[in-house]
């Protein structure tokens, strides 16, 4: 058969696309049991409230797992409707309203009809079938119909077809995305410990039961009126276009809810034509923008200069009090304010009633500043941990476009049987290692001095031989130091494979080829991966690749050539000296004469004084 050049080697072109040559294409149904759920008559008490849990799509979250119900049927309840028992890891799937959403079992229970639930066999992996609904859900979709509310019908959800390679490789794929599901849910769970603690410290700090080393002067109750200028916005006539998509900023309600602290841009912009034909006025930075319709008692700090509708009031504190204070006690006393609000269509606030609110604070506005500085820090740590949480979301969607379409392999294909007699050549084992941290290399160091593929190379023979991590490695002696460009080659096709890195050429003026590499958004798999080392290597490596990144590229040729001539001599167990080693430098090749001794006998100290010291691990580097 004649290979379409469009489908790379060991893949097939199928209805699903290009997959693996060993994986099959098969229907849901072909994964086990497809079961629906019921619900006992809601007016016979002797079916409720018994022992057997039972779920309704409402129930259903972004967990993997799901264990106990808001209620449960008795036995009586289950025999007299449709709802059927699950086993421990039946897959729960909602089908109706809310179509898509799925979670694993981890104890016996039933649903209602809401669901459509797969008890999957033993040729498949539990795991692995609950990544791959994930993927079908645009498709349940599409196949739903209903007037009252979507539903996708047992049939219809049955002939949707997966991609299903091996089991062996089903359960690689499963731990893999599994590993990654720990970390964000790891990083939820500090995410949620952070915010109770600040909540806890704002309620110590915002009403003074705790006070900061260093103040002393007495607190004081003011009428925030008294202390603080407020104007509320409006909104030009959206009948005329000129109106807007201008310069000014335009600040709407949805934009306060998802600012944060600060607004730095608005999603709408009107022009000084709008402006000037409503009500609306200019707010400079640093006021406070505050939400009185919707979301009641909502604030964030303007970065820059903005309008608003009306139905965000602008507060500009007076010389007493910081707007970081005001905001965090603003932000503090959100959900009584929801309770102050106005009934009418819909719950709200007045500048009247917002100027009549009691703020308890320092009298000092040192203490004020003290205690917002506090609060923003631990502010910035949430964020910093939400943006990890968001990246490992990104990098999880990634994984799954290409795990489950078989793009990348976590399981070996099966060797091919070679003929008797046939010379095989010897397939030099290069680590997975390798790749990673040649990638984290890349991603730290591509903005240091020097760097290009020479660079990289000398950070990886350091690496490996200070760490003691076999990468596979088999470098001989050439003109930069420690030479091996068949592991080179391989890290560069690894790059170019999994697009993690971008490698670019660039002719010298002298007509030399240069060659660097700079990381792509995709470099987040290699970090991720990274991740999974010890802690204690990973600070190991770290420290190295800074301490390289200081050195241009002479200063990192000059100490890997001297690691590797040193570790040469401690594995052949020959005496050491400075000028044993200089001498052995030298002798490397004759482009070490451009290195002046003096510079020399400076990178053999600082060797020395950063703790670079080779043991006699490793292999002896020879000439070829």
């Amino acid at each position: 058969m004649v290979q379409d050049h469009n489908i790379p080697q060991g893949y097939k072109q199928t209805e699903l696309g290009i997959i693996p040559e060993d994986w099959e294409v098969k229907t849901i149904a072909s994964l086990g049991n497809i079961v629906g759920g019921g619900t006992p008559s809601t007016i016979i008490p002797a079916y409720w409230d018994g022992g057997i849990q039972w779920f309704t799509p409402a129930e259903m979250g972004a967990s993997k797992y799901i264990s106990k119900s808001e209620r449960s049927i008795s036995k009586l309840g289950l025999q007299s409707s449709a709802a059927r028992i699950l086993p421990k890891d039946a897959i729960l799937l909602t089908t109706r309203a809310s179509i898509g959403l799925s979670a694993i079992l981890l104890n016996e229970a039933t649903t209602n009809q809401g669901f459509q639930s797969i008890i999957v066999n033993t040729s498949h992996c539990n795991e692995y079938a609950y990544y791959a609904l994930k993927t079908k859900v645009s498709e349940m979709h599409t196949l739903a119909s209903g007037s009252t509310f979507a539903e996708i019908s047992k049939a219809k959800l049955a002939s949707i077809k997966l991609p299903i390679p091996p089991i062996a490789e089903q359960r690689a794929i499963a731990e893999a995305l599994s590993d990654v599901d720990g970390l964000i849910a790891a990083l939820d769970k500090k995410i949620a410990k952070k915010r109770l603690l600040k909540q806890g410290a704002m309620q110590q700090l915002l009403t003074g039961k705790k006070r900061l080393p260093g103040f002393t002067d007495e607190w004081e109750t003011i009428r925030l009126g008294d202390w603080a200028t407020m104007n509320s916005g409006d909104t030009p006539t959206s009948s005329v276009p000129e109106y807007y998509n201008g310069h000014i900023p335009f600040l709407s309600i949805s934009d306060i809810t998802e600012a944060g602290k600060y607004i730095n841009k608005t999603e709408k912009t009107i022009t000084e034509k709008g402006l000037n034909n409503s009500s609306a006025r200019m707010f400079p930075a640093g006021t406070i923008m505050y939400a009185m319709y919707a979301s009641l008692g909502k604030c964030s700090i303007a970065n820059i200069e903005l309008s608003c509708s009306q139905a965000i009031l602008g507060i500009t504190p007076k010389c007493r009090i910081t707007p970081e204070y005001l905001y965090y006690y603003l932000s503090f006393i959100e959900e009584d304010v929801k309770d102050m609000g106005q009934t009418g269509t819909q719950s709200n606030l007045s500048k009247q009633i917002v100027q009549d609110f009691m703020v308890k604070l320092p009298s000092d506005i040192k203490e004020q500043q003290a205690i917002a500085t506090i609060l923003s820090d631990m502010d910035k740590e949430i964020a910093d941990l939400e943006a990890q949480r968001d990246k490992y979301r990104l990098l999880k969607s990634g994984m799954m476009q290409k795990l489950l379409t078989g793009q990348i392999r976590l399981v070996k294909q099966q060797a091919k049987i070679i003929p008797l007699g046939v010379e095989v050549p010897v397939v030099r084992e290069i680590p997975v290692a390798t790749h990673i941290i040649a990638g984290h290399i890349v991603n730290r160091s591509h903005k240091s001095r020097g760097w290009g593929r020479t660079k990289l190379q000398k950070s990886l023979h350091l690496i490996g031989y200070c760490t003691q991590l076999n990468l596979g490695n088999e470098y001989i002696r050439n003109t930069a130091g420690p030479d091996d460009q068949q592991l080179m080659n391989h890290i560069d096709q690894k790059f170019r494979q999994y697009r993690h890195v971008n490698k670019v050429c660039e002719k010298l003026p002298d007509g030399r080829t240069h060659y660097s590499y700079t990381p792509t958004p995709m470099i987040q798999d290699v970090e991720m991966a990274y991740e999974k080392y010890p802690k204690e290597l990973r600070e190991q490596i770290d420290a190295l690749i800074d301490k390289l990144n200081t050195m241009d590229l002479a200063g990192a040729e000059a100490v890997s050539t001297l690691y590797a001539v040193w570790n040469n001599r401690i594995i052949k167990q020959e005496q050491i000296t400075d000028d044993l080693l200089i001498a052995d430098f030298y002798a490397w090749s004759t482009h070490k004469a451009d290195f002046g001794e003096t510079r020399v006998r400076k990178a053999l100290n600082y060797m020395r004084d950063n703790n670079i010291i080779p043991v006699g691990w490793g292999k002896y580097i020879d000439k070829r």
